[in-house]
């Protein structure tokens, strides 16, 4: 997955900014940066779902612009941070909605699809409220749902974007981990945003650092997480603490002088 000196605005401003960056099959990398960085915009390149986009991403060496989006759909996964659902679709359903790019026109979903979407229900903890209509479950519920359908997609490439941000501690690491399986016994690549840095230092590969639209800095964890780097793109003092026990990194804010 390759993005190639790519641009992108919504209006007049620029988003995205002559941006370069090679994802490699199997990777487990994630997308930091402030609020506003272009972390989501720069994975909905990489997935080709903005038309349009003065960029050139490639997936396998191909051009994703010329590919058809079912054969698409079959090799990579999208993840939003918001689920919008018009239509009262039960959990089940949309789960099963992840098998869609492998069926023909008009055809039903087989029994082997079901199982398929059944397992990655189990996997997500989301089997209990596989009858509720989506609509009605929580927002850390529908997280954890359309991850479901991300991995009954069976994707070779998964995009998602603050995949934890509505989900609590027990669930956060349980996505995280579920994901980390994914990579590692399936070869999945997953490429995620994340705001949590101690996260991110924890099941992540590589970093990602962007600041408007633009690369800072790639590389490891411990490459990226350096406090002169963190002061730079977030405008505040952090003091960093490695973990001895997996090798991640602490991050938390230096206590403001309130009187100056």
């Amino acid at each position: 997955m390759e993005l190639k000196r790519s641009d992108f605005r919504y209006d007049r401003e620029p988003v995205i900014r002559d941006f370069s960056l090679k994802i490699f099959p199997g990777e487990f990398v994630g997308v930091i940066g402030p609020n506003g960085s272009g972390k989501s915009t720069l994975l909905k390149l990489l997935g080709g779902i903005l038309p349009g986009a003065k960029s050139s991403v490639y997936f396998d060496g191909l051009d994703l612009s010329i590919q058809k989006r079912k054969t698409l759909a079959q090799s990579i996964a999208w993840v939003p941070q918001e689920n919008p659902m018009v239509f009262p679709f039960k959990v089940s359903e949309v789960v099963l909605m992840g098998r869609h790019p492998y069926l023909s026109a008009l055809a039903f979903e087989s029994e082997e699809d079901c199982q398929i979407a059944r397992r990655a229900m189990d996997l997500t903890h989301t089997s209990q409220f596989a009858n509720r209509l989506f609509n009605e479950i929580s927002s850390g519920e529908k997280q954890r749902v359309m991850i479901a359908a991300a991995i009954a997609q069976e994707p070779r490439a998964m995009l998602l974007d603050e995949p934890t941000s509505a989900l609590d501690l027990k669930f956060q690491m349980e996505i995280l981990n579920i994901l980390k399986i994914m990579n590692r016994d399936q070869g999945a690549t997953i490429v995620m945003a994340l705001h949590d840095l101690h996260l991110a230092s924890k099941f992540c590969d590589r970093l990602i650092l962007i600041k408007n639209g633009t690369l800072v800095v790639e590389g490891s964890p411990a490459t990226v997480l350096q406090k002169e780097i963190l002061k730079d793109v977030y405008e505040i003092d952090v003091n960093i603490i490695r973990d001895e026990t997996d090798g991640s990194f602490l991050i938390s804010p230096e206590a403001q002088d309130l009187n100056s």
